[in-house]
């Protein structure tokens, strides 16, 4: 199974702007969560719509599986 981390911050415009993570390990903690986006809240090395991040706002995981078919 892949497990994508998606997470949702405010500019400091108000706006909403999303960052994704693919292939997380799948028992990644909440408070690894936030002190990952506490991180890239700080380092502010991100611009959305030429704005800073400035605040968290949501975060989740999504896993999907994929099945391959043998179609010979």
């Amino acid at each position: 199974m892949d497990y994508t981390l998606a997470m949702t911050f405010i500019n400091t415009n108000g706006d909403k702007l999303s960052l994704s993570v693919s292939d997380v390990k799948p028992d990644i903690s909440s408070a690894e969560v936030g002190a990952l986006m506490d991180t890239i809240v700080a380092k502010d090395i991100f611009l959305s719509k030429g704005c800073s991040i400035a605040a968290k706002y949501d975060a989740q995981i999504t896993q999907r599986q994929t099945t391959k078919f043998d179609i010979k």
